[in-house]
């Protein structure tokens, strides 16, 4: 299914149905409103975007869960009324240019076959030689990736660091300071023993955030 759009807004395109694959997409200044990609009973996440380009395009309460993304780029995403992106496995997708507040999330949706899901999202990143690429995105609000192997993620290694499950193991993230407690915190919903934490660079907090990146590479706890 190929499909290129320039200039246009999409609406309440909500797809459930039997897995499919939507490649070659090109879109360009368009917005895509209350529009989600869900497959909840499929475990070979045979939903699959695969070569998409989306240029300065925005999202509005928009989600995706149970996807598998190939060769996408993005480049400046604006992001309304965040919905995490959930249990989705990602290769070769390159975030760049300004990028709104975003979270990627494993599974965790509180159905019974959730070992499953984890067990399959897993597996796929076995698969996969690198998942992320947000070394030149200037994200303008928190981002946050503990869906996603942080091993996997090519990233700026001064704003943008790589945290272990190991290093943060018997903390208290209450004693932990500003966004630390928050980020040890996600060990508890990521069955990934390492994740990316991020200083986004187009917020006005950022010199709070780095002041956390700082202390981490202080203690020896930042990859």
């Amino acid at each position: 299914m190929a499909l290129e759009l320039k200039g246009q807004t999409v609406t309440g395109v909500r797809l459930f149905g039997e897995p499919r694959e939507y490649r070659d997409i090109h879109l360009v200044d368009v917005t895509l409103k209350l529009c989600v990609l869900v497959r909840r009973d499929d475990l070979g996440f045979g939903n699959v975007v695969r070569n998409a380009v989306l240029e300065r395009c925005r999202l509005d309460a928009c989600g995706a869960q149970g996807v598998f993304f190939d060769e996408v780029t993005v480049d400046a995403l604006r992001l309304a009324q965040l919905r995490p992106i959930s249990g989705c496995v990602f290769r070769h997708v390159t975030l760049r240019g300004k990028i709104g507040s975003i979270m990627i999330i494993g599974p965790g949706l509180g159905l019974p076959d959730d070992a499953k899901r984890v067990a399959a999202a897993v597996e796929k990143y076995k698969e996969v030689d690198w998942a992320l690429d947000i070394r030149d995105a200037v994200f303008t609000s928190a981002a946050e990736f503990f869906g996603v192997p942080g091993d996997l993620i090519r990233r700026d290694e001064n704003t943008q660091v790589l945290l272990r499950r190991e290093a943060s193991a018997g903390m208290d993230w209450r004693d932990l300071p500003g966004a630390v407690g928050t980020w040890s915190r996600r060990f508890k919903a990521t069955p990934f023993d390492s994740i990316v934490v991020v200083a986004p660079k187009g917020s006005k907090k950022f010199r709070e955030y780095m002041a956390d990146i700082e202390w981490l590479h202080a203690k020896g706890l930042a990859g």
